[in-house]
């Protein structure tokens, strides 16, 4: 008897292994077959945009007491025949006697790819019949690039002002007929450089404050300019 179930348990055998390895690779006994868990991610960060490189002030101190002319010749004297001629522009009349209570000179330089233009004189400044002339409140005597501000009180005189008697253009596709080049302006008050934002035309005139339009290449400093009026 103990022979006959001998007999039959090796006829088994490899039936049974191969019933007991199914049912223990069902009960996951063989293995974990199921996805490996999803790691947490941290959301993406937007890199911060680096600080914009401002060009320095020039180390060099040019002074326009003698009121040289600045820049290379590029413009006519004068305004054109779409700015002042003596009616009323931005709000400032010409007047046959220039109050000089308030009397202060911001300077403006304006660069061509890299090379300075020498901003007109006797812009502001209108020749009547007579021999006579009449002056706004906003002019240039001459090339040095300063624009003199006289008035009988203080008051709020703009960059807008003296491009509108210019009879010239203001914008960031047209600096007085040069266009197609990237425009940027500076402003640059004791010493320290900013650019300018917002409207251009209401950047103030102001005692000692260089305004610089850089049109197409970058310029490489910022001119620095001195005198001993206001």
């Amino acid at each position: 008897m103990s022979g006959d179930f001998s007999q039959s348990a090796r006829r088994l055998g490899p039936w049974l292994a191969m019933l007991l390895g199914t049912g223990l690779a069902g009960c996951g006994g063989g293995g974990d077959s199921s996805d490996p868990p999803q790691q947490s991610q941290d959301p993406p960060t937007n890199p911060t945009p680096p600080a914009e490189t401002l060009p320095p002030l020039s180390a060099t101190v040019v002074d326009l007491n003698d009121n040289h002319a600045v820049g290379a010749d590029h413009w006519p004297e004068g305004a054109t025949s779409d700015g002042a001629q003596g009616q009323t522009v931005g709000g400032l009349d010409c007047l046959a006697n220039m109050p000089e209570t308030y009397h202060v000179h911001t300077h403006l330089s304006i660069f061509l790819n890299g090379e300075a233009l020498a901003v007109p004189g006797h812009v502001g400044i209108v020749q009547q019949s007579g021999g006579t002339e009449c002056f706004y409140s906003v002019h240039t005597h001459d090339k040095s690039g300063k624009l003199h501000v006289e008035a009988a009180a203080a008051g709020m005189f703009t960059l807008g002002q003296f491009f509108a008697e210019w009879g010239e253009t203001l914008d960031s596709a047209n600096i007085a007929g040069l266009t197609g080049m990237p425009v940027v302006v500076y402003v640059t008050d004791d010493g320290k450089v900013t650019k300018a934002t917002g409207d251009w035309h209401d950047i103030e005139l102001k005692s000692h404050r260089e305004i610089t339009i850089q049109v197409g290449t970058a310029i490489t400093e910022i001119p620095n300019f001195t005198w001993a009026a206001n």
